[in-house]
């Protein structure tokens, strides 16, 4: 077989595998539309949340795509603050995946609010004694951030598809573009391309302390709750940070190998965002060593509880298997043991367990400090479902959940197959 066929063969496989994926993530999306509906219409008695545990899965999801924001962006800041061109080639992308996570995280917490329809209230009658009230600001000034700085990566090629695309597309790109017009001399685009790099370098810096807040906020609406010791810890925004900075590396890992790969700049571009992908992963079990350390150690009941349910409870595989693993033992391997340098596929799938990972750790960081009981004995005191412990999402949950993350995924890969990801892309329809 000779080389062109052999490359078609592949290419109708990759087409096939492709659609395939896609059908699935539309009937999930229509599922879980249909699930999500449900709730909203009927409110959270349809969930398992009760009393005890009023966070749940959702909640999970919500700090684990913030997460993923943040990371993506701060990873974002090595290229236009602190001039890594080596993952110039990524920048585009890893800004594109920060402001979807916010959005689909912004989801997450929205269905988990009982009236959700009153999540306008914030703006108009703001606590601002409250870290949540505080953290609603900082998203809606990151979301302008994060769209301003997406602008200014792409409006020249988005200008240039403007007039090369044709009918609705030619006007679609046309309105994002906001009628920039494109350099036409060599001098001219030197000064547009200094022009750009200092605007990307000034939103790169008011953008770390934001993305900071943002998480490390995050972080803050659990570490003030002083009636849950396993929460209740000046260290928990930090370790919100750096599991962020590991799971933003992760997605972007797995996207540039697997959904956006460029063969001929990925050999030096993977194994780069792969190490530093391992290392904030290190860092992050570091974090996680010392919050048993102490936990155990000091043996005090309410502290101990908690991580005993993470590591010993009904769902101990979450934490043994699931984040450390398939979310840290074996995408380090994958990462760091030989050969070297490891290809696409191995780095691409390192990154994709990470990603996973870290939703174990979220799944970990909410429920099981909610488990135990603020009054002991509590939960036995009325014979109600809603008084219980022991939480265990329902179809309602997990269906909504993967509708959601279904959709934002089918959305995503329009805009990764539809916008310019590299500079100076030229213009065609893609499949």
């Amino acid at each position: 077989m000779d080389a062109a066929t052999t490359l078609k063969t592949e290419s109708g496989a990759c087409v096939a595998w492709r659609r395939a994926v896609l059908a699935v993530l539309a009937v999930l999306a229509i599922a879980g539309l249909a699930a999500l509906v449900y709730r909203l219409d009927r409110g959270l008695g349809v969930t398992r949340l009760g009393s005890v545990v009023p966070w749940g899965v959702w909640v999970a999801f919500y700090i684990y795509f913030i997460g993923l924001s943040a990371g993506s962006f701060l990873l974002s800041t090595l290229i236009y603050v602190f001039k890594n061109e080596r993952l110039e080639p990524v920048g585009r992308l890893a800004v594109l995946q920060a402001f979807v996570c916010l959005v689909v995280g912004m989801v997450f917490i929205l269905i988990d609010l009982g009236h959700w329809e009153r999540f306008w209230y914030v703006f108009v009658h703001p606590q601002w004694n409250s870290v949540l009230a505080w953290e609603i600001w900082f998203y809606v000034f990151y979301v302008i951030l994060l769209l301003a700085e997406l602008w200014l990566l792409m409006r020249c090629d988005l200008s240039r598809w403007s007039s090369q695309a044709i009918g609705w597309a030619g006007r679609v790109y046309r309105g994002l573009s906001l009628g920039f017009r494109c350099p036409t001399t060599e001098e001219e685009e030197r000064a547009h391309n200094a022009v750009t790099r200092r605007w990307l370098k000034i939103f790169g810096i008011i953008g770390i302390p934001v993305a900071l807040a943002v998480h490390g906020g995050t972080g803050a609406i659990f570490a003030v709750v002083k009636a849950r010791p396993a929460w209740y810890s000046p260290i928990f925004p930090i370790v919100f940070i750096v599991s962020a900075l590991a799971s933003g590396g992760g997605l972007l890992l797995f996207l540039r190998a697997f959904v956006t790969p460029e063969p001929s700049k990925d050999r030096e571009i993977l194994p780069a965002l792969a190490k530093l992908t391992g290392g904030f992963l290190i860092l992050d079990l570091t974090l996680l060593f010392l919050e048993f350390l102490t936990g155990f150690y000091g043996g005090i009941p309410d502290h101990v509880e908690p991580y005993r349910l993470v590591a010993f409870g009904p769902f101990w595989w979450v934490f043994w298997i699931q984040q450390l693993l398939l979310g840290a033992v074996v995408p380090l391997v994958l990462i760091y043991t030989r050969p070297q340098p490891a290809g696409a596929l191995r780095l691409g799938l390192a990154g994709l367990l990470v990603v996973i990972g870290i939703f174990g750790v979220r799944l970990n960081i909410v429920i099981p400090a909610l488990a135990v009981p603020v009054l002991r004995g509590f939960e036995h005191a009325i014979d109600s479902p809603r008084l219980g412990s022991l939480y265990v999402p329902n179809w309602i949950e997990w269906l909504s959940s993967l509708g959601i993350v279904a959709a934002a995924t089918l959305l995503a890969y329009a805009g990764l197959r539809s916008l310019p990801m590299n500079e100076h892309q030229p213009y065609a329809r893609k499949a």
